[in-house]
Parts: C-alpha cells; structure tokens; sequence
C-alpha cells in the first residue's frame, strides 16, 4: 500500500492513505455493499481501534467514506491494481499455490462481467448497447484474468476495463480488443511464471494462438462447431477416423463421460489438439447429455484426457461461479456504482478483487483448524474444517463484522502472525 503514489497534499491532509486503504478494503470484506452502510459501521470505539491498528496509523477519529472517494478519484488505477499483482506473486514466489498447479503451470482464466448498467450515458467511455426492441443501454465491463483451481480459488491476478476513449470510436471496444491489452500486464506482471490460459470460444483465433506462443503460455480454449468451422469440421473427422482415440470414464455415482481426442490439427502456422467430452447424468430423475469440446496445444493421450478435461478446461467455469457470482450475489454487491468518477470505480473495483483474495485465503486455508487448536489446546485432527466450524461463509462474515465493530484486538490476536503459516486445506 505504501508504494501507491500519494496524489495529495500530505500538509493538508487529516487521514493517511493507508488508513483509507484498509477502511475501503474493510467494506467488502465485511461484505456491507455500499458506503452509506460502511458510515454506520464505523460508529464505535472498537472499530476506529482495530483499523488503527491494521493501518498503523493514529488519527483521531476514522475517516468520512466521502474522503475515501476523494482519494480513489485521484489514484491511478494501474497503482492500485498493483497491490493485487504484489499478494498474487507474493503467494507464488512463497509457493503458497504450488499444489495447485496443472503439469507445471497454473491455470489463468479469462473472462469479461458487466459491472454497470445505465439507461442514460454515464461518461464517454460507457459501452452502448442497441437491443431488439429498440430500446438502448450504457454499461461499464471489465475482463478479468483469475487464477483458479479445481478446490474453488478463484484468485485477480490482471484486470483490464472494456471501455470507448474519449467518446470518439469507428469500432467500440470490446473483450476480445481488451484482452490484447490484458496479456501484455499479464506478460510483464508475471514474466516467469508458467500460465496456461482457460478461454471461451471467442478466443479460438490465430492471434490468440500466435500470443500464447510468443508467452510461452499454453491454452485450453472452448471449441464450438461455430468457432472456426472447418476446423471443427476437421477435428470430428479426424477423431472419428482413429476409434482408438476413445475413453469411457465414471467420475462420481451419477456422471458417465464418453471422452474423445483428435491430434495435430494444422492452423494458420500451428499444430493444435481437439478435445471432446459426452456428459451422461441425471437430472431430476431424466438422463441428460452434454457435448462438450476445447482446442488445446497439450496433446492428448488415453493417460491425460481425464484430467485435460476435467481438472483442466472444465475449470474454467470457477472464474464465473466462485468469481464473479460470487462477487455479484453473495453481498459484495459487484454491479454496485460505489464511485461516479472512472478512477474511483475502478480502484474500487480493485480493493473488492484484494479483499476476495484475503477471504478466500481464510476460508480454503487452514487458519480457521489452527485457531481453533492454538485457542482450546486441541490437536488439529480434533478440529472443524471452516465450513464446519462457521456453518457458511456468511456467518463466518457476521462474526467478523461484529467482533471488529465491538472487541478490540487482543494481544492474543496480535501474537498469532508468528505462529501461524497461510497453508491451504486439501479438502
């Protein structure tokens, strides 16, 4: 937080940006969904003492959310998108996400969301949309890259805003134009880092594949008959051909998977790899059946294809539950306009991303097991998984809310850095 360029005059200035800092990220972790609602919170002893101590500050009294807006009006995004970038590779250069890497390389997501939607036109960077009946709408998007794996992380490593500069466009932006603009911060904020890309079929195109190539970056993109036709064409008849290239798994009591591969289909200078999976299960009692298919340039074999598909390209459907609907129903209130200003809402945006990443290291971590060992002397086999212990995640969030709001922190609290370690559960 201290590396993020102080845009005012510090003389002038009655509350620290860090102290700022913590009481923004303090609104989505405590998940209060609008700064109206943060105003009441902060009304108590306990927590202008807690968030004096997380920030390490001393003022007097906590800040006005209006003073927080100020600042987030003035910081550039790109700063404090930098915070975000800092835990991610804080967590990988400390090995903390290594279980959960695919053949060596950890699985990026990339998907855009639609944060806002206006009836009138916000600002001269709001995306228009003409719909059907003739009606039109304004909206703001982001795409978002997540590192995800298949125990339900879902972790922002790069965002990037799909928006119209200056009002003045042949072509209005959009997620495929911002994605060659989100692997180059990809690219730069995590340089050595070995990525495979999780894409939906809007990115099976040569640029996509002559980026992955230049990256080093692997890709397991959804491959639709529409995508690239005679490609697809191509790969139904060149797995058909070879009957051997044919797999029947049971994953689970209720689903039966049919999965199929086609190898070394040339593209544009690029030899890739069809992947192909049947889904019979029930539902409701009716058997249903789902054809699934992805481009890939891992090649497939009878040893790989389960996990390919599986723990691979099927994984990237956790940058949409366990990210955005997460964000978006589960009280963060995502689509909430916290900020007017194209700065403020996008540093918003970014405190949100930082505080689901410190939630999500409480819940899948063990912390939760050790706490509950450090503070009743029991061994931590004889302890509840987080889950087990809280019930859900939002009691766990009520807990936390109140407890900051009425006690302040301990010197219990204060002496457990030293003892415990960030190791994620492996349930």
């Amino acid at each position: 937080m201290d590396e993020v360029h102080e845009p005012r005059e510090l003389e002038q200035c009655t509350y620290s940006s860090r102290h700022l800092f913590w009481f923004g990220i303090i609104m989505f972790l405590f998940r209060l969904g609008s700064r109206r609602q943060l105003l009441f919170e902060r009304e108590t002893a306990s927590f202008h003492s807690n968030l004096l101590s997380l920030s390490g500050t001393d003022e007097e009294l906590v800040a006005h959310t209006d003073t927080l807006n100020y600042l987030l009006e003035l910081i550039d995004p790109a700063e404090m998108e930098m915070v975000k970038v800092k835990m991610i590779r804080k967590l990988i250069s400390d090995k903390r996400l290594d279980d959960f890497r695919f053949y060596g390389e950890f699985l990026v997501a990339v998907d855009g969301t639609e944060l806002f939607s206006f009836k009138e036109q916000h600002c001269e960077q709001c995306l228009k949309t003409e719909h059907s009946g003739g009606s039109v709408t304004w909206s703001h998007k982001m795409l978002e890259a997540k590192i995800v794996s298949e125990c339900g992380l879902a972790l922002s490593a790069c965002s990037e805003s799909i928006q119209n500069e200056g009002g003045l466009y042949v072509k209005q932006d959009c997620e495929l134009k911002a994605f060659y603009r989100l692997e180059k911060k990809l690219k730069k904020h995590f340089a050595r880092t070995r990525i495979c890309l999780l894409l939906d079929g809007l990115y099976a195109c040569k640029e996509v594949f002559d980026i992955c190539r230049r990256n080093n970056w692997s890709f397991i993109i959804v491959f639709k008959e529409g995508s690239i036709p005679t490609l697809h064409a191509e790969a139904v008849r060149t797995r058909n051909s070879h009957p051997k290239n044919f797999l029947p798994v049971q994953n689970g009591d209720t689903v039966f998977q049919e999965l199929s591969w086609a190898h070394n289909l040339p593209y544009h200078g690029h030899s890739v790899h069809a992947l192909f999976c049947k889904d019979h299960g029930q539902m409701k009692g009716v058997e249903s059946i789902t054809d699934w298919s992805w481009i890939t340039d891992i090649r497939p074999d009878a040893e790989n294809i389960n996990e390919l598909v599986n723990k691979g390209g099927r994984q990237r459907w956790k940058i949409e539950n366990q990210g955005f609907k997460d964000q978006k129903r589960h009280d963060f209130e995502l689509e909430h306009l916290y900020g007017e200003h194209p700065n403020a809402w996008k540093n918003y945006y970014h405190l949100l991303q930082i505080a689901h990443i410190l939630t999500q290291l409480i819940i899948h971590g063990d912390l939760c097991r050790k706490l509950q060992a450090l503070s009743s002397g029991k061994d931590m086999r004889q302890t509840l998984p987080f889950i087990g212990y809280y019930r859900s995640i939002r009691n766990f969030v009520r807990r936390l809310t109140e407890s900051f709001r009425n006690c302040i922190f301990s010197e219990y609290a204060w002496s457990l850095p030293e003892k415990i370690q960030i190791r994620f559960s492996s349930a």
